[in-house]
């Protein structure tokens, strides 16, 4: 037994799961599995502040996926992604997420959830997905039911917006994307975005 792992089964609601560590897509490797109470809200809170601290000025990206059915997924993905969805529907549908975004050089943070985030919460329905990126420290909750094409449709708009915005200028472009998901919290039933968590 690795972390919870027997014979590279991992039971999921009943059901049994064939992913396991060392799993790839070729750009995402699963690399820990271990077992959590989902009804924790203490030990969940704890996964995502060491996720947090441990990744944040990390060269690529990372994600912990901590899922309902009873498991927490640690993968390792390139520079400019990390693909959750290695797991199965399963697995991802009502957890808790947490990635990092890359700083880049110089700097003291990355911008804020992308558009595709987005659709990873339409698509799974997580209940909240948390991001850090140095000193950034993002979190959003989604309970809404568009699906990923007419949130991308909405994130659009919220984008226009805010380049109409800064066209008058009435606001600098500092995070293009924390400042979009803040006028998407306008535009979004059921959409809430933390600065800070």
């Amino acid at each position: 037994m690795t972390n919870g792992v027997k014979s590279g089964i991992i039971k999921t609601g009943g059901r049994k799961s064939s992913v396991k560590i060392g799993d790839t897509d070729g750009m995402t490797k699963i690399t820990g599995i271990k077992p959590i109470d989902f009804s924790d809200k203490t030990a969940i809170e704890k996964e995502i502040n060491d996720f947090a601290e441990k990744y944040a000025y990390a060269e690529v990206e990372h994600a912990l996926e901590i899922s309902p059915t009873g498991n927490v997924y640690t993968l390792k993905g390139i520079k400019g992604n990390v693909n959750s969805e290695i797991l199965d529907k399963d697995i991802l549908r009502g957890g808790v997420s947490i990635h990092n975004h890359v700083v880049p050089n110089g700097g003291n943070m990355g911008d804020s959830f992308s558009k595709q985030d987005l659709g990873f919460a339409a698509e799974y329905k997580p209940k909240k997905q948390y991001l850090v990126s140095g000193e950034r420290r993002n979190a959003f909750k989604y309970i809404g039911d568009k699906n990923a094409s007419e949130i991308y449709s909405i994130y659009d708009k919220a984008y226009n917006k805010l380049l109409e915005k800064s066209l008058d200028g009435e606001i600098e472009i500092i995070w293009e994307n924390e400042q979009t998901l803040k006028i998407l919290s306008e535009l979004l039933e059921g959409f809430k975005f933390y600065e800070n968590f």
